[in-house]
């Protein structure tokens, strides 16, 4: 009799019962209900489970507790993680593809792989401090997707700059 590791009497799924048997994570958060963010200021926002685990602060803070409601992000202000919520729910909980290094261009429009990051990242990025604190948030909350795009939008601004400006932008955003 050839050692499974199974008793006699249970018999290994089939292939096609595999699929159903072994359950993801990811699965549970396609059936959780939406997970309520709460910035360090109070702020709260609503994004579904599915759509939040692009975020690896989020998905292992879910982990292990089915039933949270709620999670604290007490490394992020309202108006930032306003953002986050936007990019979280444009992508559904699937990164991106990456953007290639170096950048062949300054224009996000023809580094980013699709229109509407560009276009996201290029709004926030009107306003510096805006897009340094979304890079912050990014990297706090372990979207790596996000912070990428905020990286190479940054690098846009810098990219063909004399030395000096591009250390004083740099130096501006705490960045350095």
């Amino acid at each position: 009799v050839p050692m499974t590791g199974l008793d006699s009497k249970e018999q290994a799924p089939k292939k096609d019962e595999k699929a159903a048997v072994i359950k993801g994570l990811d699965d549970d958060a396609v059936n959780r209900k939406p997970i309520k963010l709460i910035a360090k200021d109070g702020k709260e926002f609503t994004v579904e489970c599915k759509d939040a685990f692009i975020s690896t602060l989020i998905h292992t803070g879910l982990e292990n507790d089915k039933d949270v409601a709620e999670l604290n992000v007490p490394g992020v202000t309202g108006p930032i993680l306003d953002l986050v919520v936007v990019y979280m729910k444009e992508h559904k909980g699937v990164e991106p593809p990456i953007i290639e290094k170096p950048l062949r261009s300054k224009l996000m429009s023809d580094v980013c792989p699709y229109k509407w990051d560009a276009e996201y990242i290029d709004k926030i990025g009107e306003t510096r401090q805006k897009l340094y604190d979304l890079i912050v948030a990014a990297n706090y909350m372990d979207i790596k997707s996000l912070l990428l795009r905020g990286g190479a939008k940054v690098a846009s601004l810098i990219k063909g700059q004399p030395i000096e400006k591009s250390k004083s932008m740099l130096d501006a955003s705490g960045l350095s």
